[in-house]
């Protein structure tokens, strides 16, 4: 694999929190919020020099995905942190969203 990172954001009644980046030559890690509602883990992978970037979404609930406070922190903050917005997000990308 040439290239392989990825990005866990929680979602928490405080807005989207970092815990873990992996990027090229580096490893940055914090701890999962306790108020964690919703994790997602954003991968960014190119398998060789002529492969196409390949974007894609994991989603884990800490909570029952229908509680009303998962939709409350979507309408608040968003279903995705801001910085991944330029991301094509469509059903395909998403992975239990």
């Amino acid at each position: 694999m040439f290239w392989d990172e990825y990005i866990v954001m929680h979602l928490t009644p405080h807005g989207w929190v970092k815990e873990t980046e992996k990027m090229v030559g580096r490893m940055i890690e914090s701890p999962m919020p306790n108020d964690a509602v919703l994790s997602l883990i954003f991968h960014e992978t190119i398998r060789g020099l002529l492969s196409q970037k390949e974007q894609w979404i994991e989603a884990e609930y800490r909570i029952d995905r229908s509680s009303d406070m998962i939709k409350i922190l979507f309408e608040t903050f968003g279903k995705i942190p801001e910085q991944f917005k330029s991301w094509n997000i469509n059903s395909e990308l998403i992975v239990k969203l």
